[in-house]
């Protein structure tokens, strides 16, 4: 082997100029990205906003009754006050409550009904299964009637609603001297609206 230098062959300056302008590319082309990837400056991620139905307002409906109208009537359909109208077997009385109702609500469904205390319910139960007192309950408006209960739509608003509770005493019921002077208080007894 020769001892003398050896020497690469150099390169022509036409090309160590060329590669010199690809490195710098190159390198631009690295910072661009590194800038890019890092969401900062100018250079981040794009985005866009634009409002959607920025006027538009949702609203709530509304399920909900006036305070109730009541009254008594007697077989006949004469009014009576039950604090001094005395009821005999044979006698029908009926307790009348009306009401208006607010129903607004697309899809709405609801109920309206009379409910009695759980101890004056127990003890109109067992009257009537005894056979001394038959009741029902009926509810009426313009638009419809129905027993028992009501049912809400929404096209019920607006509409008046009575509910009409019918007692009548069995005339042909042996009983003795059973429920002479009795008296039954009516307290807590109400209308109930509520959504189904």
């Amino acid at each position: 082997m020769s001892p003398a230098a050896q020497h690469l062959p150099s390169e022509s300056p036409a090309r160590g100029a060329r590669n010199r302008h690809t490195g710098k590319a190159v390198l631009a082309g690295v910072v661009a990205v590194g800038l890019l990837a890092a969401g900062g400056g100018t250079f981040s991620k794009w985005s866009e906003e634009k409002a959607i139905a920025s006027d538009d307002i949702i609203t709530a409906g509304e399920l909900s009754m006036s305070t109730p109208t009541v009254f008594w009537t007697d077989g006949t359909g004469r009014t009576i006050e039950p604090d001094t109208y005395r009821i005999v077997p044979g006698d029908t009385i009926e307790l009348h409550a009306s009401t208006t109702v607010t129903a607004k609500g697309d899809t709405l469904e609801g109920a309206l009904e009379l409910q009695f205390p759980a101890e004056l319910q127990k003890e109109i139960d067992e009257l009537a299964e005894a056979g001394y007192v038959s009741y029902d309950v009926t509810f009426s408006s313009g638009a419809k009637t129905t027993q028992d209960s009501y049912p809400i739509t929404k096209n019920d608003n607006g509409h008046v609603v009575e509910a009409i509770a019918t007692f009548t005493w069995d005339a042909d019921k042996t009983t003795d001297s059973f429920g002479e002077n009795a008296d039954t208080s009516l307290t807590g007894t109400k209308l109930v609206l509520t959504q189904q």
